[in-house]
């Protein structure tokens, strides 16, 4: 499937994502406020995290290996059957561990233990989490395009009725367990897909194969680094507003960042879909070449083009998708959306590291530039204030795009 194909089906599927996304931003906006939004953030960093750790960290690598060796039948089954066994393990542990610690994590991401009930409910459902990460995994390596869009359609719609419900009848804590609830959904859908599909998706101990094991487990040390490194530094960033400036303006940059998410949903989408198992799967320099190159001249004018309309459309954007409470977020738009362009152009190159599995040189980029972050966002915060947080994003993923060019340069 090439990438105007992957392009058609990820749009269908992005387009629901985003009008979901809007309604359920909007409800959210009008029922928790600025200081909900805050909230929201810390929580969806910290599950990030849980949720990254429970999978083990292999979902990229079980995409690279099954486009790899999508025509090896045995292997395919192997690589499958292990990494089931993997994210059951690990799930599990996670499971045990954030049910019994719900109350101290509760406390060190909102300050007070009033919130233990939504970890409790995340650990109880971190395997059906785990497994619905592992399975759409799973659909992407083998490109079943299709079967992975109707997920992610099925999810959209199903968190946005479970989270407008839940919001309206239990507020915050409502909007918090929310995306735990939509999992059990989803994991009923994946378990259809894969059973009509042929694909194995009962943990069998008898394709336990240690080779695969080793495959995904090194390969996923890559992905742990980016798992916990880029809600860390949010957390992080996001303590420093509310310590230093308020609840409030800590608000304002989650929904500028908010609406960055959504509309480079589409791109972000693509290039898992797309880019990854394709990128894996050449082995000649000048098709590769080649390959990077339609991506730069398909996508950055598209993220360019976004960009600007919603710089342009600000003022409508924040009082159609949030609420007049946010207006003040309206300087942050500038340098946020000139950091997204810098940000989709570095993961066209970055994203060459992963499917080549350049450990050493990712790891390398990936802790310098976690820091480079926070220091500049620190830095930019004390001096200007809330949109520094902006500053720091737009000057760091610059940085990063340069660094990205000269070490891929070779490589191309």
């Amino acid at each position: 499937m090439n990438l105007v194909k992957t392009s058609f089906y990820t749009s269908i599927s992005t387009a629901i994502t985003f009008i979901s996304g809007f309604i359920v931003t909007k409800v959210v906006a009008i029922k928790i406020g600025p200081v909900g939004m805050a909230y929201l953030g810390q929580f969806q960093n910290a599950t990030a995290i849980l949720a990254m750790l429970a999978t083990g960290a292999i979902a990229t690598g079980v995409i690279k290996y099954l486009a790899q060796y999508r025509d090896d039948q045995e292997k395919t089954r192997q690589l499958i059957n292990t990494s089931f066994l993997i994210v059951f393990s690990c799930s599990f542990i996670i499971a045990i561990f954030v049910m019994a610690a719900s109350g101290y994590l509760s406390m060190a991401s909102f300050k007070t233990k009033e919130f233990w009930l939504v970890y409790f409910l995340f650990g109880l459902f971190t395997m059906a989490v785990s497994f619905n990460v592992l399975c759409s995994a799973i659909l992407n390596g083998l490109k079943e395009i299709r079967k992975f869009t109707i997920v992610n359609i099925v999810a959209s719609l199903t968190g946005l009725v479970i989270t407008v419900a839940f919001s309206f009848f239990f507020g915050l804590i409502g909007v918090l367990v929310s995306a735990s609830t939509v999992s059990l959904v989803i994991l009923i859908l994946n378990i259809y897909l894969f059973n009509k599909v042929g694909i194995p998706w009962k943990p069998n101990f008898r394709y336990w194969n240690r080779s695969a094991v080793k495959m995904l487990l090194s390969f996923s040390f890559m992905a742990v680094i980016t798992g916990f490194l880029v809600p860390s530094m949010q957390i992080m960033v996001r303590n420093k507003i509310i310590n230093d400036l308020s609840l409030d303006e800590a608000g304002y940059w989650q929904a500028v960042s908010k609406i960055s998410d959504y509309y480079l949903a589409f791109i972000t989408t693509m290039l898992g879909v797309y880019y990854l198992p394709r990128l894996s799967e050449i082995k000649n320099k000048t098709e590769l070449r080649r390959e990077i190159f339609t991506g730069y001249k398909i996508i950055l004018p598209v993220v360019a083009g976004l960009a600007l309309i919603i710089w342009l459309m600000k003022d409508i954007i924040i009082h159609i998708l949030f609420t007049p409470a946010f207006l003040p977020m309206k300087p942050l738009f500038t340098w946020q959306l000139i950091g997204d362009f810098f940000k989709i152009g570095s993961w066209l190159l970055a994203y060459l590291m992963l499917a080549k599995a350049l450990v050493k040189s990712y790891i390398i980029t990936e802790f310098i530039f976690a820091a480079t972050y926070v220091i500049l966002c620190y830095y930019f915060i004390d001096h200007f204030g809330v949109i520094g947080a902006t500053y720091g994003f737009c000057c760091n993923y610059g940085l990063y795009w340069a660094t990205m060019f000269f070490l891929i340069k070779k490589e191309i």
